[in-house]
């Protein structure tokens, strides 16, 4: 049976699949001929278009330099598709603007309705896009590295983050990760961060979970502190 590799993509990829999910459902949900709704749907989307772009800038920064001299070829196509990314987010916000010109609930309701389907054309590319880097990305990752090599690249991302960012990531990377994944992920911050940085994301994980996710997260950790 094939071992699994580690997957440098896995936890952020999560993340960003679960904004994109939970983004689409408040599109749908959304009432457009109400500005309030509407507008909270708005700084939605662009929170999402801001997530995509700085982490299409650290792939391109910090992951894809990894295998240029490997795989030319492979990294001129996925920054290719960081350039498609960044044409469908400039069209999302083309779509925002379109509601500062509408003038009757029947042209809020079209505009919403060009918005939706503009969105979902943004989360099937990403989607897609997102496979092909656990895939095709991998595969010449795995090649040319070891697991310990490919952890000390996330880490070194990670690094690269303010608290404020790292937090902001993480509430979207909880909300997309089994229990299992987020115990061996809260494991790693317990074990090499200050008490107070794991104290942190233990109150962002209370306040991000479901309480039985949460019950079921603080069980495993106070197993792991008792033995």
């Amino acid at each position: 049976m094939q071992t699994l590799r580690f997957n440098p993509f896995n936890q952020i990829h999560k993340g960003l699949r679960a904004l994109l999910y939970d983004t689409a459902l408040l599109i749908q949900h959304t009432d457009f001929t109400d500005k309030e709704e509407t507008g909270r749907t708005a700084a939605r989307i662009r929170f999402v278009n801001e997530l995509f772009a700085h982490h299409a800038r650290v792939e391109d920064d910090l992951v894809f330099p990894m295998i240029a001299s490997y795989a030319p070829g492979i990294v001129a196509d996925f920054e290719s598709q960081h350039q498609t990314d960044h044409e469908l987010s400039v069209t999302l916000e083309i779509c925002l603007s379109r509601f500062g010109e509408t003038k009757s609930p029947e042209q809020d309701m079209a505009a919403g309705n060009e918005l939706l389907q503009t969105f979902n054309s943004f989360l099937a590319f990403n989607v897609e896009h997102m496979k092909k880097e656990e895939t095709v990305v991998n595969a010449v990752l795995w090649k040319h590295y070891t697991d310990a090599q490919l952890i000390g690249k996330t880490q070194e991302i990670s690094a690269s983050l303010s608290m404020e960012e790292k937090l902001v990531h993480s509430a979207w990377m909880l909300k997309g990760s089994a229990v299992h994944e987020i115990v061996a992920w809260y494991r790693g911050i317990q074990k090499g961060a200050p008490p107070f940085v794991f104290e942190n994301f233990c109150r962002l994980a209370e306040s991000t979970l479901s309480p039985a996710r949460w019950d079921r997260v603080k069980a495993h950790l106070e197993l792991a502190v008792a033995s």
